[in-house]
């Protein structure tokens, strides 16, 4: 079944006219945080554990232990499914009893039931949906874009996907009825993208809502990555706003408006959307946000559907200040007590709309024990400087933090041109943070920094605007050593995989050494750019680790896919010998490529 935009855009306005109130509809979103009753369950990556919390208390009841980092959770009848950031898998649990099951992606994240019982997993590094049942996986749809948000309304199920900026909706009849098993199947869908405008781009598409009579809600986060070339370089950094136009900014997708957040020095001053829950029949939508560590209410009724982008500002009813890194929120029954994953503290907070504006204090907040972690504590240290965009020393009005170009620690697929004084004008394709550890030295494409403090300090003194004093620089610089990349993906097919790695040991081996390292060497072996901004006569060699889940590739992102930086970008087989592939040779070749 296929929606046209016409019927999308009537779908939006269903239910919003004439003041009559929606009848629910089957609502599944995923989130960090899940309340059953009295209880709530809580993901913790950290330590590999899914946790059951009291809701009244906010002590520990008890953990299910679930090796390869629990991030996001939803509940599938009288079962939960949960995705494992840091494995190919996914779990799903069941009359108190845990069962890993393997997942063709390295890496799952985003979870939702549909409401035959099943449940949806999203893999967001390898563009994939999967269908999954308490057998393990059932169906893997293809998914474009790094889909990293996930809910499902009634009969849609709405994707969200951070690189592009994308919303997919697809119809829960026609995601039952694909045909199981690889290769991914693609399905009918409607895709929608949230900042088409030259230059500008939507980003850390985390945050999806829906209310239960049919309404849907997104955060995500609106950059200016290459509006405007012309721009004075001293007004070429991110962290300062001029004229209230913020180049980096929380956005809505909401009947209620879009822009909510205002960097003024006072508490609206927002970065980092990275959870949403709604009550549409109260009019209540939490917004929480992980740079920023603080979470708004804002008043907002249902619609059916998605809104349309919008840059009307909705009522801010209230704020807190919850702590570092808050990742998911979970709802009472009446839409007014919120309790929100307090992800980088090891926290629950309580939060409680009284019915009175503006700031509150929190009405309730504890850590809950921790067990060991797989990031060192200096590292752990380094994750919330990494995520803080509170620190006046690291950017000036709450606006961007390293994470606001790295989400999660990696990068969001966008080319950047970048002009300050003290930065040459250059259009470069965003590198990983985790790529900043000692054995990938030297950074950056051109090479230009031998330290990760130093690549840190002229970041935050060149493009956040901060003057860096006071800024923990080892921790910085420990986070991004310790941060893994991807997970491999197991191979589709084993045999073609393991041909394509004959190949890349023959023939690309001695620059991208041990398959995912490097050999800290630049190189001359790219046709010039058709950008001037973009021209660099050598070019240091980036690892490998993940490389499926990172398009567009080089430098300046000239490669849309892998087949492409091996044949369109590779005319003269300088970058590696491939001109003398058969289709099949080079089918293997990618099919290698894409379990690293």
């Amino acid at each position: 079944m296929t929606r046209s935009p016409a019927a999308l855009a009537l779908l939006v306005l269903a239910g919003s006219c004439g003041g009559e109130q929606a009848e629910p509809v089957f609502a599944s979103a995923s989130a960090s945080i899940l309340r059953e009753g009295g209880a709530l369950w809580v993901a913790s990556p950290d330590d590999d554990a899914l946790v059951e919390i009291d809701a009244a208390s906010l002590a520990e009841r008890g953990r299910v232990e679930l090796e390869g980092a629990p991030v996001q959770l939803a509940a599938v009848g009288e079962a939960k499914v949960v995705g494992l950031a840091r494995a190919a898998a996914f779990a799903w649990i069941e009359g108190g009893r845990a069962t890993r099951h393997d997942a063709p992606c390295g890496g799952t994240g985003a979870v939702a039931a549909l409401p035959d019982g099943s449940g949806l997993v999203a893999c967001p590094n390898d563009d994939r949906l999967l269908r999954v049942g308490p057998e393990g996986v059932r169906q893997v749809l293809a998914l474009p874009g790094r889909p990293s948000a996930l809910a499902v309304s009634g009969e849609d199920v709405i994707v969200a996907s951070s690189r592009g900026g994308l919303v997919h909706v697809l119809a829960v009849e026609d995601v039952l009825a694909a045909p199981a098993g690889l290769p991914p199947r693609s399905v009918p869908m409607e895709t929608r993208a949230l900042a088409p405008e030259s230059g500008f781009a939507a980003t850390r598409l985390h945050a999806l809502a829906v209310d239960g009579r049919g309404g849907v809600a997104l955060a995500y986060q609106r950059v200016d990555h290459d509006s405007d070339r012309d721009r004075p370089a001293e007004r070429g950094g991110y962290g300062s706003v001029v004229d209230e136009a913020p180049r980096i900014e929380p956005r809505l997708l909401a009947p209620c408006g879009g822009r909510y957040a205002r960097f003024d020095g006072g508490p609206l001053a927002m970065s980092g959307p990275s959870a949403l829950a709604w009550h549409g029949e109260a009019g209540l939508l939490w917004v929480a946000h992980r740079s920023t560590g603080n979470v708004a209410l804002v008043a907002c009724s249902a619609a059916r559907g998605l809104a349309e982008p919008s840059p009307r500002r909705p009522r801010v009813l209230a704020t807190w200040r919850v702590g570092r890194g808050p990742g998911g929120i979970a709802l009472s029954d009446d839409g007014r007590t919120a309790w929100v994953d307090v992800g980088f503290d090891h926290a629950v907070a309580r939060l409680v709309w009284d019915g009175v504006e503006g700031p509150h204090a929190l009405d309730a907040a504890l850590r809950r024990p921790l067990g060991e972690t797989r990031l060192s504590a200096r590292a752990l240290e380094g994750r919330s400087v990494f995520f803080d965009a509170r620190d006046t020393h690291l950017t000036p009005s709450g606006v961007v933090s390293c994470a606001s170009c790295h989400p999660g620690g990696g990068e969001d697929g966008l080319r950047w041109f970048l002009h300050t004084p003290g930065v040459e004008r250059k259009l470069r394709r965003t590198p990983p943070a985790w790529g900043a550890r000692p054995s990938l030295a030297p950074y950056h494409w051109d090479g230009e920094f031998e330290e990760a403090e130093r690549l840190a300090l002229v970041t935050i003194r060149e493009l956040m605007e901060g003057d860096g004093l006071l800024v923990d620089l080892e921790a910085l610089a420990a986070f991004m050593a310790e941060l893994p990349p991807p997970p491999p993906r197991p191979a589709d097919d084993p045999a073609a995989a393991a041909r394509g790695e004959a190949l890349f040991a023959e023939r690309c081996e001695s620059c991208h050494r041990d398959r995912v390292g490097a050999d800290g060497a630049a190189h001359g072996l790219l046709p010039p750019s058709a950008d001037p901004d973009a021209l660099m006569p050598a070019v240091h060699t980036p690892s490998l680790a993940g490389v499926r889940a990172r398009p567009p590739f080089l430098h300046d992102g000239r490669a849309p896919t892998l087949r492409a930086v091996l044949t369109d970008a590779n005319p003269a087989d300088a970058h590696a010998r491939t001109s003398d592939l058969d289709a099949a040779a080079l089918a293997d070749l990618l099919a290698y490529l894409e379990t690293l």
